[in-house]
Protein backbone atom coordinates (compact mmCIF):
# COMPACT_ATOMS: atom_id res chain seq x y z
CA UNK A 1 0.00 0.00 0.00
CA UNK A 2 2.53 2.66 1.24
CA UNK A 3 4.75 1.89 -2.28
CA UNK A 4 1.46 2.51 -4.70
CA UNK A 5 1.23 5.95 -2.47
CA UNK A 6 4.57 6.38 -3.37
CA UNK A 7 4.42 5.82 -7.17
CA UNK A 8 1.53 7.75 -7.19
CA UNK A 9 2.92 10.84 -5.74
CA UNK A 10 5.99 10.34 -8.03
CA UNK A 11 3.52 9.91 -11.13
CA UNK A 12 1.97 13.18 -9.63
CA UNK A 13 5.07 15.27 -9.32
CA UNK A 14 6.37 14.16 -12.46
CA UNK A 15 2.62 14.93 -14.65
CA UNK A 16 2.32 18.24 -12.49
CA UNK A 17 6.06 18.93 -13.57
CA UNK A 18 5.28 18.31 -16.92
CA UNK A 19 2.44 20.27 -17.66
CA UNK A 20 4.39 23.56 -15.38
CA UNK A 21 7.55 23.46 -17.14
CA UNK A 22 7.91 24.89 -20.91
CA UNK A 23 8.17 21.94 -23.48
CA UNK A 24 11.13 23.38 -25.16
CA UNK A 25 12.98 23.06 -21.71
CA UNK A 26 12.74 19.24 -21.97
CA UNK A 27 13.84 19.06 -25.62
CA UNK A 28 16.20 16.33 -26.45
CA UNK A 29 18.16 14.96 -29.24
CA UNK A 30 17.84 11.41 -30.31
CA UNK A 31 21.33 10.45 -28.45
CA UNK A 32 21.31 12.98 -25.76
CA UNK A 33 18.82 12.13 -22.37
CA UNK A 34 18.92 14.49 -20.77
CA UNK A 35 17.77 18.43 -20.75
CA UNK A 36 18.61 21.64 -23.15
CA UNK A 37 17.89 24.92 -22.99
CA UNK A 38 19.41 28.63 -24.43
CA UNK A 39 19.32 31.96 -23.61
CA UNK A 40 20.62 35.03 -25.87
CA UNK A 41 23.69 37.11 -24.19
CA UNK A 42 24.11 40.76 -25.09
CA UNK A 43 28.18 39.49 -25.43
CA UNK A 44 30.90 38.42 -27.72
CA UNK A 45 31.52 34.05 -27.51
CA UNK A 46 35.00 35.12 -26.22
CA UNK A 47 33.18 37.19 -22.81
CA UNK A 48 30.86 34.17 -22.27
CA UNK A 49 33.39 31.49 -22.48
CA UNK A 50 35.54 33.20 -19.61
CA UNK A 51 32.12 33.58 -17.84
CA UNK A 52 31.44 29.73 -18.07
CA UNK A 53 35.04 29.30 -17.00
CA UNK A 54 34.80 31.49 -14.16
CA UNK A 55 32.30 30.18 -12.78
CA UNK A 56 34.10 28.02 -10.01
CA UNK A 57 36.08 30.86 -8.76
CA UNK A 58 33.02 32.49 -7.55
CA UNK A 59 32.56 32.92 -3.50
CA UNK A 60 30.29 29.53 -2.68
CA UNK A 61 31.03 27.96 -5.30
CA UNK A 62 31.42 24.04 -3.97
CA UNK A 63 34.52 23.30 -6.99
CA UNK A 64 37.82 22.65 -6.87
CA UNK A 65 40.09 22.29 -9.80
CA UNK A 66 42.10 19.08 -8.76
CA UNK A 67 44.10 19.66 -12.67
CA UNK A 68 43.90 22.25 -15.39
CA UNK A 69 45.64 22.86 -18.84
CA UNK A 70 44.24 25.05 -21.94
CA UNK A 71 42.32 22.71 -23.26
CA UNK A 72 40.77 20.57 -20.17
CA UNK A 73 40.59 20.96 -16.43
CA UNK A 74 40.00 18.00 -14.14
CA UNK A 75 37.46 19.59 -11.25
CA UNK A 76 35.67 17.93 -8.01
CA UNK A 77 32.55 19.29 -7.13
CA UNK A 78 30.49 18.74 -3.75
CA UNK A 79 26.48 19.20 -4.28
CA UNK A 80 24.52 20.19 -1.30
CA UNK A 81 20.84 20.77 -0.95
CA UNK A 82 19.85 17.62 -3.59
CA UNK A 83 16.92 16.17 -3.47
CA UNK A 84 16.33 12.58 -2.45
CA UNK A 85 20.06 12.12 -1.48
CA UNK A 86 20.72 15.57 0.01
CA UNK A 87 24.63 15.86 -1.14
CA UNK A 88 26.81 14.29 -3.67
CA UNK A 89 30.48 14.38 -4.88
CA UNK A 90 31.76 14.44 -8.29
CA UNK A 91 34.70 14.46 -10.45
CA UNK A 92 34.48 15.45 -13.72
CA UNK A 93 36.50 16.56 -16.60
CA UNK A 94 35.57 19.67 -18.47
CA UNK A 95 37.12 19.86 -22.42
CA UNK A 96 37.91 23.29 -23.79
CA UNK A 97 36.99 24.00 -27.28
CA UNK A 98 37.38 28.16 -27.20
CA UNK A 99 34.90 30.22 -27.49
CA UNK A 100 32.70 27.86 -28.88
CA UNK A 101 32.46 24.95 -26.27
CA UNK A 102 32.59 23.57 -23.21
CA UNK A 103 31.93 19.73 -22.52
CA UNK A 104 32.01 18.10 -19.40
CA UNK A 105 31.68 14.49 -18.50
CA UNK A 106 31.97 12.30 -14.98
CA UNK A 107 34.70 10.48 -13.96
CA UNK A 108 33.68 8.63 -10.88
CA UNK A 109 30.96 9.95 -8.44
CA UNK A 110 29.50 8.98 -5.00
CA UNK A 111 25.96 9.30 -5.86
CA UNK A 112 25.49 9.55 -9.97
CA UNK A 113 25.08 6.93 -12.21
CA UNK A 114 25.69 9.98 -15.19
CA UNK A 115 26.81 13.60 -14.95
CA UNK A 116 27.52 15.09 -18.49
CA UNK A 117 26.76 17.69 -20.83
CA UNK A 118 28.22 20.70 -22.97
CA UNK A 119 27.75 24.43 -23.11
CA UNK A 120 27.45 25.46 -26.54
CA UNK A 121 27.90 29.36 -27.69
CA UNK A 122 27.08 30.55 -31.40
CA UNK A 123 28.08 34.46 -32.37
CA UNK A 124 24.24 35.93 -33.59
CA UNK A 125 25.04 36.76 -37.30
CA UNK A 126 25.78 40.96 -37.65
CA UNK A 127 25.57 41.19 -33.63
CA UNK A 128 27.56 41.27 -30.21
CA UNK A 129 25.48 38.60 -29.15
CA UNK A 130 25.77 35.31 -28.31
CA UNK A 131 23.00 32.10 -28.61
CA UNK A 132 24.45 30.19 -25.00
CA UNK A 133 22.71 26.42 -24.98
CA UNK A 134 23.29 24.69 -22.57
CA UNK A 135 22.80 20.58 -22.48
CA UNK A 136 22.87 18.98 -18.92
CA UNK A 137 22.07 14.76 -18.38
CA UNK A 138 22.54 13.71 -14.52
CA UNK A 139 21.29 10.28 -13.24
CA UNK A 140 21.24 9.31 -9.38
CA UNK A 141 22.43 5.99 -8.87
CA UNK A 142 19.21 4.83 -7.49
CA UNK A 143 16.50 2.23 -7.71
CA UNK A 144 13.34 4.86 -7.80
CA UNK A 145 10.35 4.74 -10.22
CA UNK A 146 10.43 7.57 -12.63
CA UNK A 147 13.93 8.56 -11.83
CA UNK A 148 14.99 10.17 -14.64
CA UNK A 149 11.76 12.26 -14.94
CA UNK A 150 12.26 14.09 -11.12
CA UNK A 151 16.23 14.28 -12.08
CA UNK A 152 15.11 16.14 -15.50
CA UNK A 153 12.75 18.23 -13.44
CA UNK A 154 15.49 19.44 -11.32
CA UNK A 155 18.54 19.22 -13.45
CA UNK A 156 16.18 22.28 -16.37
CA UNK A 157 15.79 24.39 -13.03
CA UNK A 158 19.73 24.03 -12.37
CA UNK A 159 19.94 24.73 -16.04
CA UNK A 160 18.18 27.87 -15.91
CA UNK A 161 19.46 29.09 -13.30
CA UNK A 162 23.64 28.64 -14.86
CA UNK A 163 22.42 30.62 -17.87
CA UNK A 164 20.75 33.05 -16.44
CA UNK A 165 23.95 33.79 -13.62
CA UNK A 166 26.73 33.51 -16.94
CA UNK A 167 24.07 35.86 -18.92
CA UNK A 168 24.25 38.56 -15.90
CA UNK A 169 27.99 38.27 -15.70
CA UNK A 170 28.77 38.29 -19.30
CA UNK A 171 26.39 41.65 -19.72
CA UNK A 172 27.87 43.18 -17.05
CA UNK A 173 31.76 42.16 -18.23
CA UNK A 174 30.52 43.29 -21.68
CA UNK A 175 29.41 46.67 -20.42
CA UNK A 176 32.25 47.33 -18.37
CA UNK A 177 34.66 46.38 -21.32
CA UNK A 178 32.18 48.81 -23.61
CA UNK A 179 32.68 51.51 -21.08
CA UNK A 180 36.65 51.22 -20.99
CA UNK A 181 37.08 51.47 -25.05
CA UNK A 182 34.96 54.84 -25.29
Amino acid sequence: MQRGILTSLAVGAIISASISAPQSAFAKCEKFPGVTDHITVQAEPRIVYECIRELRYKPGSNVKELRATDHEATLEEHFTDLPIVKTAKCTYVEKYTCDKEVAYKMVSSDKFKAFEGKWELNQLPGEKATDVSLQSFVLLDLPVPFLRQLTNTQTIKGVKERLAEVKKLAEAKATASAGTTK
